[in-house]
């Protein structure tokens, strides 16, 4: 690079702020700005992260990072002068931090949870299981049966029925997740973190039967909708972070699902227009 060579401007620094806050990314970023092409193997024993998430970084980088005929991950001409940046210290003095709307989004997608739960399986897998279990245990005590983001009242079935049902229902949320992102993207694998992610998604949901129980029928179907709009976004907040993409590309598999599950109630005359 020309050492006369404009690096960055502080707008344009502006514009990936929500990348180089990352540590992670920041790291990515110093790793092939210093060390030159790296494979997948070798970058993420450096990192020591799970596939899903390293991938989910990666998408996240896409105009930063490029990869060469060996598919070698390296930075494109971008990336280089964002790392020319930070490699003078430039970076910090530009950077601002997430404005209050990202956090409370941040919060609401409960972003840290699943990226805990996705790098460390032995508080992700109990955490996800206890989240699933509460959801059952409330659908069997409430007597409603779930048809995936939407809940039926069933007097005539037994609590092992709906726990068991409402278990199989979020495992087929998981299988379509699994299945629309192979036939919308091609993006196989990390397939126990996108688990671990759909099950903690269902925390919405399971909360639903609960609220039913205290405050009845009436008030409980107004809130409803919300929880179920919650817990798609969480849904696609799963896939985002399980299968390595960004949340925008995981969004037509969470509108998706909706519609499938729309069709399903139709089908089987659970709704009428």
């Amino acid at each position: 690079m020309d050492g006369d060579e404009e690096v960055l401007s502080s707008e344009e620094v502006a514009r990936w702020y929500f990348v180089l806050r990352s540590p992670v990314r920041l790291r990515i970023l110093k790793l092939l700005g210093e060390r030159g092409p790296m494979p997948f193997k070798e970058l993420r024993g450096e990192l020591g992260l799970g596939v899903g998430t390293i991938y989910y970084h990666l998408s996240v980088m896409a105009e930063l990072i490029e990869r060469d005929e060996k598919k070698r991950y390296m930075l494109s001409e971008l990336g280089m002068r964002l790392f020319t940046l930070l490699r003078q210290d430039s970076l910090p003095s530009l950077m601002r931090g997430p404005t209050r709307t990202e956090k409370a989004l941040k919060i609401l997608l409960i972003s840290p949870f699943f990226r805990i739960s996705c790098e460390n399986k032995a508080v992700g897998i109990p955490l996800s299981l206890a989240t699933l279990s509460l959801g059952a245990i409330g659908c069997a005590r409430a007597g409603l049966m779930p048809v995936l983001f939407f809940y039926v009242r069933s007097s005539a079935s037994g609590w092992q029925e709906l726990f068991s049902h409402y278990i199989g229902q979020w495992i087929t949320i998981f299988l379509l997740c699994e299945a629309l992102s192979l036939a919308f993207y091609k993006q196989a694998g990390a397939e126990l973190e996108l688990l671990i992610d759909v099950f903690l998604a269902s925390f919405p949901m399971g909360l639903f039967p609960y609220i039913y129980m205290v405050i009845g029928t009436q008030v409980s179907t107004w809130v409803l909708p919300f929880l179920q709009l919650w817990s798609m976004l969480l849904v696609c907040s799963a896939v985002s972070l399980g299968k390595g993409m960004r949340i925008d590309k995981a969004m037509p598999i969470g509108f998706s699902l909706m519609f499938i599950n729309v069709f399903l109630l139709f089908f089987t005359g659970l709704l009428r227009f």
